[in-house]
């Protein structure tokens, strides 16, 4: 993917990241020794990740793609969110006609304690639908999508956690565990610092 859609989905996990920093930090204050969670609503995740959209950009000096009106959906069996985006994709080279669909992807997220970062994890194409373009011009568009997707997204940071959130954490006795995604957003484990 290029740099720009990778850009894009970098704002989304920072927006993602930066509220699990801001949260812990806050609920860290008043903690007893032992697990702790921290809780990000689904209502305040979806209001990060709307104020970085309609996003414009040209892929490969060809295709001018346009992004719109992200859906989420919490998948908390499966530990995944679903984003689905309304697109337009332009080839002004080709054709003059703008192709407009829908996008839909699934990912998990995940910290990696070796370098702080939060990750996409097993990032899926679950559907593109391009209902006003002919059949074989859909197929090409999925293919692409579907090459994409699978071969730039996969582990790719979104976030890394500033080392200052790390220390503030850190001195109340706790550092970031697992991130899951659960009923209604997401969920931050604090594991107590081993002694």
């Amino acid at each position: 993917m290029p740099d720009t859609a990778r850009r894009q989905w970098l704002r989304t996990g920072a927006l993602v990241a930066a509220g699990l920093s801001a949260w812990a930090l806050t609920a860290c204050s008043a903690l007893q020794p032992g697990p702790r969670t921290v809780e990000i609503s689904e209502k305040k995740l979806m209001e990060a990740i709307a104020r970085q959209f309609p996003r414009s950009n040209r892929y490969l000096d060809l295709f001018d793609v346009t992004l719109d009106t992200p859906r989420l959906r919490l998948m908390p069996v499966e530990n995944r969110i679903g984003t689905q985006l309304d697109f337009t994709v332009g080839v002004p080279l080709v054709e003059t006609r703008t192709q407009r669909g829908t996008l839909s992807l699934s990912y998990g997220l995940r910290l990696e304690p070796s370098d702080n970062t939060v990750r996409l994890t097993d990032v899926r194409l679950e559907n593109m639908d391009l209902p006003e373009t002919s059949p074989a011009h859909a197929a090409r568009f999925k293919r692409l999508g579907g090459a994409l997707v699978q071969g730039l997204l996969p582990d790719l940071v979104v976030h890394r956690l500033k080392p200052e959130d790390l220390e503030a954490v850190g001195r109340r006795g706790y550092q970031p565990g697992a991130l899951r995604v659960v009923p209604g957003g997401l969920e931050l484990r604090l594991d107590p610092l081993p002694r």
